[in-house]
């Protein structure tokens, strides 16, 4: 009805993907329907699987009759839309001239401009609480499971190192496949049955591409440990100075050996191995499958690299932090309990009111509706003054103490 032909099967799997988000939707907003925060945010996961990951492509395809205009989850943003630099799909976008260009531009925009906006101004949760389908059905569906979640302090370190390796590895993939098909000179070219079909003078030769990949991971590292250095604990700044290093070797090997495949490997081969890993078997049945063994969230912590990317900058630079009233705690536990990304959030309250402000936090605000005494938990946007701040942990609640000993610090 939609396209005028036949159902494909991913159709099909994407009709019981969005009924499964939309009838546990309802299910979850009856349970929760006296909480205002979480009956909005999920319907705006509702509404954004139904419309941007399912609909709109589905009428974009049957609307596509002449050119072949790539179509896909709107909402998908690099790496989870990680087939948005393939060639295939850089070769439709050009040859659709402004419609096409247009949807490159906001690809690339999304990663550079539009994601850290949001996550500065609302955290995180804004895309994975609010709008990314994997979240929208861990949330929904999985929501009988939150509390199968591990909150102990080696399921932690696993997940910060895994989650990052796997953000690595997409960086490395993608750096590679796009090297493969520019350019050695400045003119790129678009084939199709062996004919040149537009032909562009571009900047981006494969040399300069890897240059300039190179020269922004390092400014990137290098204004994060010049202005927020003390936000990263020690081991993670061990770590991100170990992937900086790790990412710098791949290019500059790559870059001297002078060969268009990924590192030594078929970029093919490497692309189908992550699309199959990471997209199918870890996001898919792992992820997904394992909800009753994992928790609802085992995608999103171990294997998401857009929540690593995200958490980064949280963690960083966000004004998003969840504020907490020691005074009123009575340690019931019923905060990290059903915290389904294993943070033990009865642990910042017990110290006195410290601020969580935590990379992998998605914003959910289920610890601040299972509790029994309304106002301990609050979920804030506040200035980034203070936000990570153990003074707190000393004097407790009373802000008056606290800016008499910022005072006399100074």
């Amino acid at each position: 009805m939609l396209k005028g032909q036949a159902a494909s099967q991913w159709f099909v799997y994407g009709t019981l993907y969005t009924v499964a988000i939309l009838s546990f939707g309802i299910k979850f907003i009856l349970k929760y329907r006296h909480n205002s925060y979480e009956v909005i945010r999920t319907g705006s996961v509702m509404f954004f699987q139904t419309t941007f990951a399912f609909l709109i492509p589905e009428i974009m395809a049957g609307l596509n009759s002449t050119k072949d205009l790539p179509y896909y989850d709107l909402k998908n943003v690099w790496p989870l839309n990680y087939y948005l630099f393939e060639q295939w799909n850089v070769n439709a976008l050009l040859v659709n001239g402004s419609l096409g260009m247009t949807m490159l531009l906001f690809g690339v925009a999304s990663i550079l401009v539009i994601t850290p906006i949001l996550t500065y101004k609302f955290g995180k949760r804004w895309y994975c609480s609010w709008v990314c389908g994997c979240g929208g059905l861990a949330e929904t569906a999985g929501d009988s499971f939150r509390q199968l979640s591990d909150k102990s302090t080696s399921a932690w370190k696993i997940e910060r190192w895994l989650v990052h390796s796997v953000l690595v590895f997409a960086v490395i993939s993608t750096v590679g496949i796009v090297h493969s098909y520019l350019p050695k000179n400045n003119t790129y070219k678009i084939w199709e049955d062996g004919a040149v079909v537009k032909q562009y003078d571009t900047f981006f030769t494969q040399s300069n591409f890897l240059i300039l990949v190179g020269t922004s991971l390092t400014i990137i590292f290098a204004l994060i440990w010049i202005f927020r250095r003390n936000e990263l604990k020690q081991d993670a700044r061990y770590g991100a100075i170990g992937f900086l290093f790790m990412i710098l070797a791949f290019i500059g090997i790559h870059f001297m050996s002078g060969t268009e495949n990924l590192f030594f490997f078929n970029h093919g081969a490497v692309k189908s191995a992550y699309g199959f890993l990471i997209g199918a078997v870890f996001s898919g049945v792992i992820g997904t499958g394992f909800y009753p063994i994992l928790g609802n969230r085992a995608w999103c912590r171990f294997g998401c690299p857009m929540a690593a990317i995200l958490g980064l900058q949280q963690r960083l630079f966000s004004k998003f932090r969840i504020t907490t009233n020691g005074g009123q705690c009575i340690s019931c536990g019923n905060c990290s309990t059903y915290c389904e990304m294993g943070i033990d959030v009865r642990s910042y309250a017990q110290k006195g009111g410290e601020n969580i402000v935590r990379a992998s936090c998605v914003g959910c605000g289920i610890c601040s509706a299972v509790c029994p005494r309304g106002g301990v938990l609050k979920l804030e946007n506040g200035p980034l003054e203070g936000r990570i701040n153990s003074e707190a942990v000393l004097l407790g609640q009373e802000p008056d103490l606290m800016e008499l000993l910022s005072n006399n610090k100074k």
